[in-house]
């Protein structure tokens, strides 16, 4: 099983530094999909939660937005803190990882149970090496 990385982006603590800046998307998200966008990403399957909180990276006096935490679909897996930078912000996601949401009825179409984590592949690379 692999899945596709969304969301990470490289001013984040969890994003890379070769991955896109957070900047060139926000505010360009269609309104009229925010409520769904959020309620779907809000409803993944955690895969990974580790102590801690993440702070606003656009506007750091907002403080706290959450915990590290990676969810998944099945398809993408992206940070916790994505919906918050959605919904706040109006961040873009990709019109792939949309058009997934959409397939999907806006529903998370999988449990924890369904994911192999013996097979598992985050873009390609096993989490657990």
């Amino acid at each position: 099983m692999n899945i596709i990385s969304q969301g990470y982006y490289k001013e984040m603590p969890h994003g890379e530094p070769t991955n896109p800046s957070i900047m060139d998307f926000i505010g360009k998200e269609d309104k009229s999909l925010i409520d769904n966008i959020c309620s779907y990403l809000e409803s993944g399957v955690p895969l990974a939660t580790t102590p801690g909180v993440v702070d606003d990276i656009i506007n750091p006096d907002r403080g706290v937005i959450g915990t590290p935490t990676a969810l998944t679909d099945g398809t993408w897996v992206w940070p916790g803190d994505l919906s918050y930078y959605v919904k706040t912000y109006k961040l873009k996601l990709s019109d792939e990882f949309i058009q997934t949401m959409k397939d999907n009825n806006w529903k998370i179409p999988i449990t924890l149970e369904d994911i192999d984590l013996d097979s598992l592949t985050i873009d390609g690379i096993s989490p657990f090496n």
